[in-house]
């Protein structure tokens, strides 16, 4: 194993020591309300969406109410999380998987993708990789939503939390997504648990 995948098992196991935690603080449903508004007129009617980091399923409620003519897929690493979710949701489809790495990904091809607080914690020297496996699970032209922090989510240092965080400026964001060709639709920033401002969403559109 490399050392960025070494990476994402600390990352993984902390989740799946703390997870609880986060399933319990981390309750606010709707705090991407407003862009899911919009990416529900860009997806199909009733098409299949990928839930990136789907954790307990803190989104499914926007899922379940403005998209409940989608068809709704989660992805997390953390078993923990994965258990929460299915007894919380046992009538949608979850897998077990890395986002870094294919053989765990679900095989089919989605109409759209939505991922928040996720892709970070992916070191940036399998970014690549990542980003590969999201075209490959997504249909061309099909239209995403992400979230990347341009600090560190937590103000003050905390040194129980092993987790790895990928840090980009703005620039450096939109510089790596123009590289792939990804179209920005639209974009904002949004403020963390104990930052202001610490976050950058943006919907695209893959080539």
């Amino acid at each position: 194993m490399n050392y960025s995948m070494k990476e994402i098992e600390t990352t993984k196991k902390y989740y799946d020591a703390k997870g609880q935690f986060w399933v319990d603080t981390k309750t606010n449903s709707f705090i991407h309300e407003k862009q899911f508004q919009k990416l529900v007129t860009l997806w199909p009617e009733k098409g299949h969406i990928i839930d990136i980091g789907c954790a307990g399923g803190i989104h499914i409620p926007l899922f379940l109410g403005i998209g409940r003519k989608l068809k709704y897929h989660g992805v997390d690493i953390s078993k923990l999380f994965l258990k929460v979710a299915t007894r919380r949701y046992p009538q949608l489809d979850f897998t077990l998987g890395n986002i870094a790495d294919s053989t765990t990904l679900p095989k089919r091809k989605f109409d759209g993708f939505f991922s928040t607080s996720t892709l970070m914690h992916v070191p940036f020297p399998l970014w690549d990789t990542m980003f590969s496996n999201i075209e490959k699970m997504s249909k061309p032209g099909s239209v995403g939503y992400i979230t990347l922090p341009v600090a560190h989510p937590n103000a003050v240092p905390n040194e129980s939390d092993i987790r790895h965080f990928t840090i980009l400026s703005e620039t450096e964001q939109i510089a790596y997504l123009k590289s792939r060709k990804w179209k920005i639709k639209s974009k904002g920033h949004s403020d963390g648990t104990t930052s202001a401002g610490v976050w950058q969403w943006y919907i695209v559109q893959l080539p």
